[in-house]
């Protein structure tokens, strides 16, 4: 295992290096590929909103690989601004005069069109050429959810693209400690002049904090921090979001598939003598059937009780047992079946 000091180099080296940070451009603009000279206007897409028929030698994969990301422009002595960077691939055909790309911001219905034209003569030679714009001058907001489309000029029915698109509000890599019982966290691609808040919590319905959150000051230079644990169980989420109102949060369950952690759940068995009452509680949703059983003295197999079968996603609760070292509670999955004995070392009277 990688030890704590050199974890904390390499995350400073990432960092220094730009490796994980939103990409920077000096400018926003337009470039088309094949030499082909491409000029951009704003649109009020109303023109172009109605759809025609497309010519029957057109095909409707002439338009496709729609692909979005953020980039980040920066102006000494003012805040930092996003863009969308769009890029599209498009085959050449003499029915197509240009493309129109459009955002719309999902949270404000606010809309942004522009229209992007190629120069005739170039375009007529090359003919079935594919060729790639890449539009990166649609100003956006940091986690503001946009819908992106992109269409034919003129707009042929059927010929279209289009994508949801979170603009980036933080991407989290994780390490765990096992020894300590820490997951240090660390967080890039967020505006650098933003603070960030990093939680651990149990994923019900909602997801339940598990102790307090921390902050990411977006000054410090090293954009990490560690969270202390006390179980690894399937439930155990990360959870981030940037310190603005209606922030989106980021959330990331890395222990949800592992057999490994779901043993954990099983050992939050109860009884109380006073009522010789037998209970669990899952620390996590989980869909299990539950039985008790009897543990043989030849094979260590466990008997199955009769009668004794719950199916639940609940507390489950057995009454007047018998404090015998050999009875047992079994617990069954898709993944497979555990079993846990209580009374076999003596943990309850």
């Amino acid at each position: 295992m990688i030890s704590i000091h050199v974890q904390i180099l390499l995350i400073i080296l990432f960092w220094n290096s730009d490796c994980q940070i939103i990409p920077r451009i000096e400018e926003c603009g337009l470039s088309c590929s094949q030499g082909i000279n491409c000029k951009s206007k704003p649109s009020s897409s109303i023109f172009n909103s109605f759809c025609h028929d497309a010519p029957a030698t057109l095909s409707s994969t002439v338009l496709k690989s729609m692909k979005i990301s953020t980039v980040m422009k920066c102006i000494q002595g003012s805040p930092c601004s996003l863009y969308l960077n769009i890029k599209g691939t498009l085959s050449l055909d003499e029915n197509i005069r240009g493309l129109e790309i459009c955002s719309l911001s999902l949270d404000t219905q606010q809309s942004q069109c522009t229209n992007v034209r190629f120069a005739r003569k170039k375009s007529k030679m090359l003919n079935g050429k594919k060729v790639q714009v890449q539009f990166n001058c649609i100003e956006v907001n940091v986690a503001q959810h946009i819908y992106v489309t992109m269409k034919t000029v003129p707009n042929f029915c059927e010929v279209k693209l289009s994508q949801e698109y979170y603009v980036e509000a933080g991407k989290i890599d994780y390490n765990v400690d096992r020894a300590r019982k820490m997951i240090s966290v660390n967080v890039s691609n967020f505006l650098q002049d933003q603070d960030y808040y990093i939680r651990l919590c149990h994923k019900w319905f909602t997801c339940e904090d598990v102790g307090a959150f921390a902050v990411i000051k977006g000054k410090d230079s090293l954009k990490s921090v560690s969270l202390k644990y006390s179980q690894l169980l399937p439930c155990l989420c990360i959870e981030g979001w940037l310190a603005i109102p209606d922030a989106r949060r980021i959330q990331l369950c890395p222990f949800e598939n592992g057999k490994y952690y779901t043993e954990a759940l099983w050992d939050n068995i109860v009884y109380n003598p006073a009522t010789q009452t037998l209970a669990w509680e899952p620390a996590c949703p989980i869909l299990v059937i539950v039985n008790l059983c009897r543990l043989m003295k030849s094979n260590d197999h466990c008997e199955d009780i009769q009668n004794t079968y719950k199916n639940s996603s609940e507390k489950v609760k057995y009454s007047r047992v018998d404090t015998h070292p050999r009875l047992c509670m079994k617990f069954t999955t898709k993944k497979g079946s555990w079993v846990r004995c209580p009374f076999a070392h003596g943990e309850f009277p």
